[in-house]
């Protein structure tokens, strides 16, 4: 990676009048999901997701700090965590624009190892079927692992080129592609001879390229849309703080500890007896907190609360040799408990 592209993190943000451009390849025929795995300050995709249809939501990932929360400013949900920790909800996105680092991984040489080629592996899986990539790229990482991974997941792919002016630095490319809904087995003629002039492209860097803008080629890519908006899981990393509380909030655990400290007594509402009761029915009762509340007059009004707790008695006793055995037992006690005007506290066993 260039020493520029280090100081920023290989973020090369897409070029205003490349994604008006890209833009103009899509079209949009009801409300749909879009997602940037490296959106930066949400630009690109707040752009795309102006032209799609109300209803729509827009979904960011960004490492940096600065730049996640200037894209939370324009998009429906960003998380700031790498993409690798990020949970997203598989095949739920119908667009995903994609411009990753341009470098390769860990400094590692090979086309296997560049980045741009680990993030399409990796983020393929939140796209739904037949939903639209948008993906941009150096024209030079089009060699066999990359061509190899495009037609494995997607058909009806295209690529075009950036305009002079702005392909002259990167050599950047914008492939399109629609995602496949299963595995393929072969390819056919057309998409075989189509991947030979992927290779070409990316082998030689002067053969003639269409630009994005190119009259002669009015292909458009329709991007699906969803009859309902149901909520999806768009996390960031687990051990968020913020994140942990949402968790925490859903957790089944957290539920189940919250009813152990937090414990209720369920509201009671008995009838009349037929005959009264005698005062061991209503030890029981209050014990079992039936009764709970407030009873007496005046200054004799008080409360009872009905309480069982387990206690623990312990037996020593000395064996015919001499050893002393020690024997606990545990049982359950149940008490009431009245509390009087002036604080007092008294537990009738």
């Amino acid at each position: 990676m260039r020493l520029e592209g280090v100081a920023k993190g290989g973020y090369y943000p897409t070029p205003t009048t490349m994604v008006r451009k890209i833009l103009a390849r899509l079209s949009f025929s009801g409300q749909t999901r879009l997602i940037d795995p490296c959106c930066g300050e949400g630009d690109a995709l707040a752009l795309v997701a102006s032209a799609a249809p109300q209803g729509s939501e827009a979904y960011g990932i960004e490492l940096d700090g600065h730049r996640a929360e200037e894209a939370g400013q324009k998009l429906t949900k960003v998380v700031q965590c790498a993409y690798e920790v990020a949970r997203v909800e598989p095949q739920s996105m119908q667009i995903m624009f994609l411009n990753p680092p341009y470098d390769s991984n860990s400094g590692q040489e090979g086309e296997a190892n560049r980045k741009e080629l680990i993030f399409l592996r990796d983020l393929s899986k939140v796209m739904a079927a037949d939903g639209i990539l948008v993906f941009v790229i150096p024209r030079y990482t089009l060699k066999q692992s990359m061509v190899q991974a495009l037609f494995n997941r997607y058909s009806d792919l295209a690529v075009y080129r950036f305009d002079d002016e702005e392909y002259s630095v990167y050599k950047q490319v914008v492939v399109f592609g629609r995602r496949r809904a299963g595995s393929v087995k072969r390819f056919n003629d057309e998409e075989k001879k189509l991947a030979k002039q992927f290779l070409t492209y990316g082998l030689d860097l002067e053969a003639p390229m269409p630009y994005l803008d190119d009259e002669d080629d009015d292909r458009v890519w329709s991007v699906p849309f969803l009859e309902e908006m149901k909520p999806i899981k768009f996390r960031g990393y687990l051990l968020d703080k913020e994140e942990m509380i949402k968790d925490l909030a859903t957790s089944d655990a957290f539920k189940i500890a919250t009813n152990m400290l937090n414990s209720t007594v369920a509201i009671t509402n008995l009838s009349r007896p037929p005959l009264p009761f005698r005062r061991t029915h209503m030890a029981t009762l209050i014990a079992a907190g039936a009764l709970n509340g407030s009873v007496g007059v005046g200054d004799n009004r008080h409360m009872v609360v009905g309480i069982t707790r387990k206690v623990t008695e312990t037996e020593t006793t000395t064996a015919d040799n001499g050893d002393v055995i020690v024997i606990e037992s545990e049982k359950y006690v149940t008490a009431v408990r009245t509390i009087e005007q002036d604080g007092t506290i008294l537990d009738l066993m």
